[in-house]
């Protein structure tokens, strides 16, 4: 019997075959217990045969398939599949640096677990190899202070505790192509803090055809998962889980506008709630 994962790397993925197919085969090779959760959105190009041919050789790969419902319901059924201690969603068109997985893993299974520690944030390289990213200023902090008081940038890899990570990754009512991963972060942030670990596990990779180059586009189109996200970096203002007023004046102003843009998706739910 294949003994219990330490940690289940989730990937979302959408006609990328030969993308995932290579992340997933160095994730197979990677010297550490992993789980890898693939859920299929609807591709067309044979990433399901490819993958079915993997996991036949492997039962560490666990594939999910359903229609193209867009990366948020990608994401919440690969969630939804990990079975290990901590998870991991990670994107099918970033760079893995596989022979770091050892040291994560390290970190994972020697640290004690304080129940107020949600899991750990690793470190993502950005673009150009050369480029490697900025330092956490702090050892312990939560999701939401991170990038409001500590001016953290860029993409981060968080590494949740499972049973938590599950617990946030609610779906928003509606059916939205896009949810943003900062949304779970950020319901995290609310209760938890994450331990900051200077490992560089993966470069970020923005392709031309990804969701990146259009993102403003995206948010406009699903409004009401950016207003959920900016309501509760408000909430985490008054419960003192960060402290800048600059990054308050941004949520409230998003708040505004994305209220605005969710309107007729609230009328819409309040009528069907009244009828019904």
């Amino acid at each position: 019997m294949q003994s219990k994962a330490l940690l289940s790397v989730c990937i979302p993925t959408f006609n990328r075959r030969d993308r995932v197919a290579a992340l997933v085969q160095q994730l197979l090779r990677a010297d550490c217990p992993l789980q890898i959760c693939v859920h299929i959105d609807g591709s067309t190009d044979g990433t399901n045969e490819a993958l079915a041919k993997i996991a036949s050789r492997d039962s560490s790969l666990v594939v999910t398939t359903g229609p193209n419902d867009g990366r948020g319901r990608a994401m919440f059924s690969a969630i939804a599949s990990a079975t290990g201690d901590y998870c991991m969603v990670f994107d099918d068109d970033d760079d893995l640096f596989a022979d770091r997985l050892p040291e994560v893993c390290e970190h994972l299974s020697q640290r004690g677990v304080d129940e107020k520690i949600a899991g750990f944030v690793f470190s993502m390289a950005l673009g150009h190899p050369e480029t490697a990213a900025e330092p956490f200023p702090l050892e312990r902090t939560n999701l939401i202070k991170m990038r409001a008081d500590e001016r953290v940038v860029g993409d981060k890899k968080e590494v949740i505790r499972t049973p938590l990570l599950k617990r946030v990754a609610v779906p928003p009512a509606g059916r939205f192509r896009r949810v943003p991963t900062s949304l779970l972060w950020s319901r995290l942030a609310i209760e938890y803090d994450v331990i900051c670990v200077n490992i560089e596990i993966g470069r970020k990779r923005y392709l031309p055809e990804g969701m990146t180059a259009r993102i403003r586009l995206l948010q406009r189109q699903n409004a009401y998962p950016m207003l959920l996200l900016n309501l509760i970096y408000i909430k985490a203002f008054w419960l003192g889980r960060y402290r800048s007023v600059r990054f308050l004046g941004k949520a409230v102003l998003a708040c505004l506008s994305f209220g605005i843009l969710s309107f007729p998706f609230l009328l819409k739910r309040s009528f069907v709630r009244v009828t019904s």
